[in-house]
């Protein structure tokens, strides 16, 4: 029973933070490649999908919401850093950059919501972003693996 709640804890996780959240929990509870692999990509595929089609539907609601009201922002928009990787990594690198760094800098649910923002195909973002979960999914294992080695020879 306790190794089903690991794999229920790991896969929850992933579906909303990934590369700096779900990778090292499967490390942590001592999750062989192909465990990890499975469990951490199938929560980012539900993360995925739910995200994106629920950051369509919020899409629609504030575009008939600013419709709706004629909202014009009496405020300037701020241009944070993060705000300027993400419109520079758009005009630069297009969906795939975006796809690229949802997993590792932003989260699933923000990179859904930006690369549904900026890029309406629907199956292409799916698309990009299930193959950056795989690449990640895989890549992190190997990234962070040797660090979990040296802590646990260090300390245990």
């Amino acid at each position: 029973m306790n190794g089903m709640v690991e794999i229920i804890a790991v896969f929850l996780l992933s579906t909303v933070k990934f590369v700096l959240g779900s990778v090292p929990l499967a490390l942590g509870f001592g999750f062989p490649f192909y465990k990890s692999f499975l469990v951490t990509c199938s929560g980012g595929f539900l993360g995925v999908f739910i995200f994106v089609n629920s950051s369509e539907y919020l899409i629609l609601k504030l575009k008939e919401r600013r419709e709706r009201k004629k909202i014009i922002s009496p405020f300037k928009r701020k241009f944070t850093r993060k705000n300027k990787l993400i419109v520079q990594t758009k005009r630069r690198f297009g969906l795939l950059g975006i796809a690229f760094l949802t997993p590792l800098l932003l989260s699933i649910p923000i990179g859904s919501f930006i690369a549904l923002r900026y890029f309406k195909v629907k199956k292409r973002v799916y698309l990009y972003l299930v193959g950056s979960v795989v690449f990640w999914s895989a890549t992190s294992y190997y990234l962070y693996k040797p660090l979990f080695n040296a802590i646990q020879n260090y300390f245990f």
